[in-house]
């Protein structure tokens, strides 16, 4: 990072550290009459309540809809210029118009607050107010984007033809991405080459954000929105995308709380719940007393005695006693004397001299 980009950044870090919207609300909302101030702090939820209907706006004021409608439209526009006389408005504008031009000229009004670390619903209310009142930005709405905003210099079709780079390369990879693989690869299309000036990393990363299509799970790997492992559906999709992310068998119990920490949605998890889905998945085999792990790794469903039976065909030969263990417990997480017992049946295996064992 240059000097100068230092400096932008530590102002920027002060000038977020400072903000507050509802403060510069209020300084805004004093340039207007009571009843103008009632209006659009109610319109707006300004004060921390809800945000009211024209309807009932109208109702308040003894008002019709379209009054109301026509009195917040002049409004706006009268505030787009008096607010200039308030140096704090100013200032916000500055400090919003630069983050949004350094995100690629667009950002979505979500990512915008998350940027901010804004959560508090008035101060939510406050900021989405002020972006109303700033000349240089306005409202974009596509179907295939999130609500987002917009200065003046935005180029739609480099972000389209993103999208489209982006979903083609994602789809040929077909399970989720992290962020550092897709850049590494996108950097290497035409389309980058030819657009790079107007591609850094932070603009492909936000412009990832932007696209309903794509979506990143809450590992923070990037696929397309239809797949399962972006958004699991039901307890065994989330299950699977926890033990892939784990990389490691575990007991049902401890799955139950890593889908649990993982907050895929508001619902929590039981591990009754999961042990019922897992044990009739056949993408999940249990391999010890329930201990699971996923059949993509190499397990094969079955009992111990079965997993003997495809060591010793595989083997084409009698294998001694240790061998048989070791090559189990690669299989399976169970006892040595489990193995033992499932051994001494007879009717499936025979022993060979001291210490081997052969199929019966």
């Amino acid at each position: 990072m240059g000097i100068l980009d230092t400096i932008i950044h530590t102002k920027q870090t002060e000038s977020l550290s400072q903000f507050s919207p509802s403060a510069v609300v209020k300084d805004i909302l004093g340039l207007l009459k009571e009843r103008d101030r009632k209006i659009l702090s109610n319109r707006y939820g300004l004060e921390g309540g809800e945000i009211k209907t024209l309807a009932a706006i109208g109702q308040e004021q003894n008002l019709t809809r379209e009054r109301v409608r026509q009195i917040e439209k002049d409004l706006i526009r009268n505030l787009k210029k008096t607010s200039l006389q308030k140096a704090n408005f100013v200032e916000t504008k500055d400090f919003l118009l630069n983050i949004i031009a350094e995100h690629g000229r667009i950002i979505a009004e979500e990512s915008l607050l998350m940027h901010l670390n804004i959560s508090e619903q008035k101060e939510r209310n406050a900021l989405i107010f002020i972006l109303h009142l700033i000349e240089e930005l306005d409202h974009f709405i596509h179907e295939n984007y999130k609500k987002s905003w917009v200065t003046v210099l935005f180029k739609q079709d480099v972000l389209h033809g993103f999208v489209g780079q982006s979903k083609q390369i994602i789809s040929q990879k077909t399970v989720p991405v992290a962020a550092e693989e897709f850049l590494e690869n996108f950097k290497k299309t035409e389309f980058y080459q030819e657009n790079k000036n107007e591609l850094s990393d932070k603009v492909i990363l936000n412009y990832l954000e932007l696209t309903i299509e794509i979506e990143k799970n809450v590992f923070g790997h990037w696929g397309l929105s239809l797949w399962k492992e972006v958004k699991p559906k039901d307890v065994g999709d989330k299950a699977y995308l926890v033990m892939k992310h784990h990389k490691k068998p575990e007991h049902y119990s401890v799955i139950t709380e890593m889908i649990n920490k993982a907050k895929f949605d508001s619902r929590a998890a039981y591990k009754e719940t999961v042990h019922n889905e897992l044990i009739k998945d056949a993408r999940f085999i249990l391999i010890g007393r329930g201990i699971y792990a996923l059949s993509e790794w190499g397990y094969k469903p079955g009992v111990v005695s079965d997993v003997i039976i495809e060591i010793l065909k595989l083997a084409s030969q009698p294998l001694g006693k240790e061998k048989i263990i070791e090559e189990v417990l690669k299989r399976r997480m169970v006892k040595k004397n489990t193995i033992l017992v499932g051994l001494s049946n007879k009717a499936l295996f025979k022993k060979i001299g001291k210490n081997a064992y052969a199929l019966a």
